[in-house]
């Protein structure tokens, strides 16, 4: 087949990089002797069956089955002479329902295929004759894959696609590394098969080409999941059997790969076969051929040890982590561990960290390990089938949300003395909670959402208004305790006026009450300090008014002392005789609020 014959195809693979039940070194890989003998005698103990509901008159090739097993894709010339990708569903282990139409380009743009990472999302392809194309020829693109559909599609960069064929990018597992086939200028001649590294920073390095290529063709690349095991199409190696054949070599250094090895009559003819893919777990390969006997030029085949198949080993499991109280999906990003409960086998997870995937052992016990911010950890165990269902079978993991307290005490701010207060506790978008505080401790406590907002306000009498938000940190621990000391303010202590009779310095038995409640709030706070000042009326001296005055404001003070108020706490005792009358009046009520003491605050040490 020609150069321009391959341009004409300008096909790839789709690459699903899922767990292998089958690893490629296990049949074709560089680890595995016994494979390395099979390569020798060339597999000759298969069978080759042409997919005839896919192939059409057209050239049909690039195979590549899904990671999940259920899909098979491939690129078609039926549509028109258009290229276009095509996918087919699995209807059983060994039949595949009828193609429909994955990807078309607008206008006269050709795809070539898609090759995808682990990840299920970031995938490079070739696409032709495309306005945004850096040369406008044949280019690889890179994009995304969001809910079925590709998006994101855009050239890579000149370091990459050249005024040259670029063509039939593999994408590896891991996403770390890029193979394309070019017949750039510089070349070994003919087209190569070049490698790029993608650097720290999410960049492609240049490419480099392979030490492998000869002065003739190397076309369509297949890397393998080890990143080691590379296969390719050659038209001008030792040991062909005519056109192109399907070969092998293992990578052992930076650009140092092992000397081809032809895969033999198994897979290859005196005709020409491109486009070789394996399956996940699938005891099976795929290619493309234009060998007799097919339904058109190009036809798509599944090779396949004699008899034709044994049993699959490995069955597809899939699963949800879900919120146990709302049964919907956990709220915070969680972690996954999937094993083999025999042998504590950790199987590789290619989901989402919410809806993990895997092949799993047939007939085996599997554990599912999860944990999640705001929730217990927890494990299940499924029992995987004893037999092979193209279908698969799941179990989701539930986790229990955490639970939460506030807690803390209630006390003033200046003498840290615990309060009996009334605590609000008010959950955004919810509703409230009250609790009083306990009088000897201060303490309170409630009962809190993980995933919840609180807002806590208290009220208390002489004391400022407290209010603070409260968030619940989310950790994996099965009780959150969140701890929250409410410091009160005491607000101003106001002034208490005692009143006395005409000629009298002896606290009325009616007035000495009226100094309580401040008694008390001056007791709580010991860092404020008291002004006492003692008045008369206004008949008599000046000296003799200032005297008596004074007696009445000792009076005062001695009472204060006498219900605990500290002595220190006494700042500043005066009598000011008649001087500040608060009535001028000559009437006898104008007299009796004359005659008193006032008592009140001048302030905190």
């Amino acid at each position: 087949m020609t150069i321009r014959r391959i341009r004409l195809i300008s096909l790839t693979f789709l690459v699903f990089c899922f767990v292998y039940a089958y690893p490629p070194q296990r049949i074709y890989g560089q680890g595995d002797p016994e494979s390395k003998r099979a390569i020798a005698r060339g597999f000759s103990e298969t069978h080759a069956e042409n997919l005839k509901n896919l192939n059409s008159m057209a050239d049909d090739a690039t195979p590549i089955v899904s990671g999940d097993e259920g899909t098979l894709y491939f690129t078609s010339y039926r549509n028109n002479g258009k290229q276009v990708l095509y996918r087919s569903k699995r209807k059983s282990l060994t039949e595949w329902g009828d193609p429909e139409i994955f990807l078309e380009l607008p206008g006269k743009g050709n795809v070539s295929a898609l090759s995808i990472a682990a990840d299920g999302k970031t995938c490079v392809l070739q696409g032709c004759n495309l306005e945004d194309g850096i040369f406008k020829t044949c280019d690889i693109y890179e994009g995304t894959i969001e809910d079925g559909q590709l998006k994101n599609m855009h050239p890579l960069g000149k370091d990459i696609n050249s005024e040259w064929w670029d063509a039939q990018p593999s994408l590896s597992q891991d996403g770390q590394l890029l193979f394309f086939a070019s017949d750039r200028k510089h070349g070994h001649g003919g087209t190569d098969i070049y490698m790029c590294v993608r650097s720290g920073s999410g960049t492609w390095g240049a490419p480099v080409d392979l030490n492998f290529n000869t002065s003739g063709d190397e076309v369509s690349p297949y890397i393998a999941a080890d990143n080691q095991t590379l296969y390719f199409a050659a038209n001008g190696l030792p040991g062909g059997m005519g056109g192109y054949d399907i070969y092998v070599t293992f990578r052992k250094g930076e650009n140092e790969w092992s000397e081809p090895k032809n895969l033999g009559p198994a897979v290859n003819t005196k005709y020409d076969e491109m486009f070789f893919s394996i399956p996940p777990s699938e005891d099976a390969v795929y290619v493309a051929s234009d060998r007799p006997g097919g339904t058109g030029n190009f036809d798509l085949y599944r090779i396949m040890p004699n008899p034709i198949a044994p049993k699959p080993k490995f069955i597809s499991f899939r699963g949800q982590v879900l919120d146990a109280e709302t049964a919907q999906p956990v709220r915070t990003d969680p972690d996954v561990t999937l094993e083999v409960s025999s042998t504590s086998e950790k199987l590789s997870n290619t989901g989402s960290p919410r809806n993990y995937a895997a092949m799993a052992p047939i007939g085996k016990m599997i554990r599912v390990n999860g944990g999640a911010n705001g929730y217990i950890s927890g494990s299940i165990e499924s029992q995987a089938p004893s037999t092979f269902d193209s279908a698969g079978f799941s179990q989701d993991i539930k986790l229990v949300p955490a639970k939460a307290r506030i807690e803390g005490h209630v006390t003033n701010v200046f003498t840290n003395k615990p309060l009996a207060a009334n605590v609000i506790l008010t959950e955004d978008g919810g509703g409230k909670m009250n609790i009083q505080t306990d009088a000897n401790t201060g303490a309170y406590s409630f009962d809190a959402k993980v995933f919840s907002k609180y807002i806590i306000s208290v009220e208390l009498k002489d004391y400022e208004a407290y209010e603070s938000a409260i968030e619940i940190p989310l950790k994996r621990e099965a009780l959150i305790v969140v701890k929250k000391e409410v410091r009160l303010t005491p607000t101003g202590i106001p002034p208490v006026m005692v009143n006395f009779d005409y000629d009298k310095s002896e606290l009325k038995p009616n007035e000495s009450p009226k100094m309580a409640h401040f008694i008390q709030q001056v007791k709580e706070n010991p860092n404020v300090r008291i002004e006492i000042s003692g008045h008369t009326d206004e008949h008599g001296t000046d000296e003799y008014n200032q005297k008596l005055s004074q007696r009445r404001a000792n009076t005062v003070v001695d009472y204060l002392l006498a219900q605990g108020v500290g002595n220190d706490q006494v700042a500043i005792v005066k009598g000011l005789g008649k001087s500040v009358p608060l009535a001028k009046g000559n009437t006898e009520k104008d007299d009796a609020l004359n005659r008193r003491v006032e008592v009140r605050i001048m302030g905190k040490q």
